[in-house]
């Protein structure tokens, strides 16, 4: 049995499934606007934003590094001809340049996948960001952006994040089992399980250790600063009310000047 096959392709449809994260989509569609523009979705996964944008009339690439998640993609956008995309790792490789707008959405500064010190990776999406973009082009970049009470794994709780069944008939259940959180360092050490049934066959799980830096927005803003990126709109929700210590995001609309 291929555990990997099965547990990959049980997530990436689950989640296309059951994360659609609407609020946020029409949110997207709203700031960018009916102007048909040159967008660039960063770790677009199965397309949730990605197919939306291209259906809007804008020509969009997306790249994600998990290649289950791209095959959503191929499924749901092949009537679109104002539609690319392929695999490739954010960090390691070219985003393209000459775009106008930029797509950072889903969290992804909470959610990057690499070997590099966790703040350097998130600094170096904007950057990178920042450098694919047109001149006066535009970057959306939505992230958690609270303060955390301090957390520790003696007291970890568990909860299921998401389970069903795929459309191979693999049945699975993603739980978040929590860890340590520190205020003085922002970096969060938790686990994630999978219980993966494929059908037909005997349950097996798969767990990993998930470290994630949650950023300042100070420090979100000291790294726009430095690459040119200039905000012109910060919401605290999909509402476009303002950020405040009631609200638990920072939602950015920057402008490359």
């Amino acid at each position: 049995m291929n555990k990997t096959f099965f547990r990959k392709h049980w997530y990436a449809d689950i989640y296309e499934k059951q994360v659609i994260q609407a609020d946020e989509v029409n949110f997207i569609l709203s700031i960018v606007g009916i102007e048909p523009k040159n967008i660039l979705d960063v770790a677009c996964g199965g397309g949730r934003i990605t197919v939306p944008l291209a259906k809007a009339g804008h020509k969009v690439t997306g790249f994600d590094s998990d290649k289950f998640m791209l095959e959503k993609i191929s499924a749901r956008a092949k009537s679109l001809s104002n539609i690319s995309f392929y695999q490739a790792d954010a960090i390691l490789e070219d985003w393209g340049n000459n775009f106008d707008v930029i797509i950072l959405a889903g969290n992804i500064l909470l959610n990057i996948e690499s070997e590099m010190p966790y703040e350097q990776a998130q600094e170096l999406f904007i950057k990178k960001a920042s450098e694919s973009v047109k001149q006066n082009g535009h970057m959306y970049l939505n992230f958690d952006c609270y303060e955390r009470p301090e957390q520790s794994s003696e007291n970890n709780e568990k909860w299921v994040c998401f389970e069903g069944i795929d459309d191979i008939g693999t049945y699975g259940k993603y739980i978040v089992i929590s860890g340590d959180y520190s205020n003085e360092t922002r970096i969060d050490k938790s686990s994630r399980r999978y219980e993966i049934t494929p059908k037909g066959s005997e349950t097996f799980t798969f767990e990993t250790i998930s470290i994630k830096h949650f950023p300042t927005f100070s420090q979100v803003k000291g790294w726009l600063d430095k690459y040119g990126w200039e905000i012109v709109n910060l919401y605290g929700d999909y509402g476009k009310n303002p950020m405040s210590t009631k609200t638990t995001r920072a939602i950015i609309w920057a402008k490359k000047s």
